[in-house]
């Protein structure tokens, strides 16, 4: 079911509660009837996607355009509306250069991953038991698992713009699961292994070459963001988590934000321009963002009680969430 909102910036401060001053460049935006709103990917023309919920748990997509028209749509026989205790999900991920969206699917029966064309067609696809896209590149390539069955174990695999796979393997891994990719097609994202104890690293994998394995002995790796050049953000995570930049050499550093338990990142740019969250341990999130000359500045808006920055595109717009005291859920999106 797909329905389009007009929310041009002048009726959304009137209308729906989008607050911007006068010389403001951040946005935000509300949903009718959501519980939570959540931009997941954002291209460089300023087009965000993202999840919304509704009361009822289901989870919708969205695309939010420049002009701020936002469309909400599902994959098709997900559907709006009354369900079993399996809510139904519609999971976009990331949005191509070409306004193409990425994502997940779930029903009580099944999973898959999905791609909407500009125009609004959507494909859907399966491989094994289950599958879920992860992530994606300006050009349309897209990463994901899936579950094998034989192996009981989530296999990783690429997929180009025209459907074709290509399942690929990390060394030693049990499950894998890559995260993002770049422009060149280097692939990163995280492996569990069952030796023992079971354990997680992080993965690289080269469009021309084996995967390598990254990570903490003793932190579960999340990777969050790829840019360009082959720079990696995520973070290490345990009883207090950092964030990581692991640069295409292998080097790699942690960083944390002051007077914080936990610090995220969530994305990266071409530019070196890291985005992401911190938490005090209280449940309250704010948003920073840190430059390439290591630079880090907190963000937040005005007035809410959690805010969330989830993307980051090349001219250096982002996009996330944020919550108000009474619940409000917002998106937001523009030019700090």
């Amino acid at each position: 079911m797909k329905r389009s909102l007009r929310i041009a910036i002048a009726f959304a401060l009137a209308s729906l509660g989008l607050c911007a001053s006068a010389d403001a460049k951040i946005v935000t935006f509300q949903i009718p009837g959501a519980t939570h709103i959540s931009p997941r990917g954002m291209n460089d023309k300023g087009q965000v996607t993202g999840t919304y919920a509704d009361a009822n748990r289901a989870t919708h997509g969205f695309l939010l355009d420049p002009d701020g028209t936002l469309t909400r749509f599902d994959v098709p026989f997900t559907g709006i509306g009354k369900h079993d205790n399996f809510p139904p999900s519609t999971s976009p991920l990331g949005v191509t250069a070409a306004g193409v969206v990425i994502g997940s699917y779930y029903t009580s029966e099944s999973g898959g991953g999905f791609v909407r064309a500009a125009d609004g067609s959507i494909t859907t696809f399966q491989l094994g038991a289950e599958t879920a896209l992860l992530g994606a590149n300006k050009k349309g390539w897209t990463v994901g698992y899936y579950l094998d069955n034989d192996k009981r174990a989530y296999q990783p695999f690429l997929r180009d713009p025209s459907g074709a796979i290509q399942k690929f393997g990390v060394p030693g891994m049990y499950s894998a699961f890559p995260a993002v990719v770049n422009r060149s097609r280097t692939i990163a994202g995280f492996v569990v292994f069952q030796d023992g104890p079971v354990t997680c690293k992080g993965f690289y994998r080269p469009a021309h070459g084996n995967a390598k394995l990254f990570g903490h002995p003793h932190q579960a790796v999340n990777v969050a963001g790829i840019n360009d050049a082959g720079t990696i953000v995520g973070s290490f995570e345990d009883t207090y988590s950092v964030a990581f930049i692991m640069t295409s050499d292998g080097s790699l550093k942690t960083f944390s934000a002051p007077y914080s338990y936990h610090t995220y990142a969530s994305g990266i740019n071409n530019a070196g321009t890291i985005v992401g969250n911190t938490s005090s341990g209280n449940g309250i999130s704010r948003g920073f963002i840190r430059t390439a000359d290591g630079t880090l500045t907190p963000f937040s808006i005005e007035g809410t009680w959690s805010t969330e920055i989830l993307a980051i595109n090349d001219k250096g717009a982002i996009a996330g969430d944020a919550t108000y005291k009474d619940l409000t859920p917002i998106g937001f999106a523009g030019k700090p």
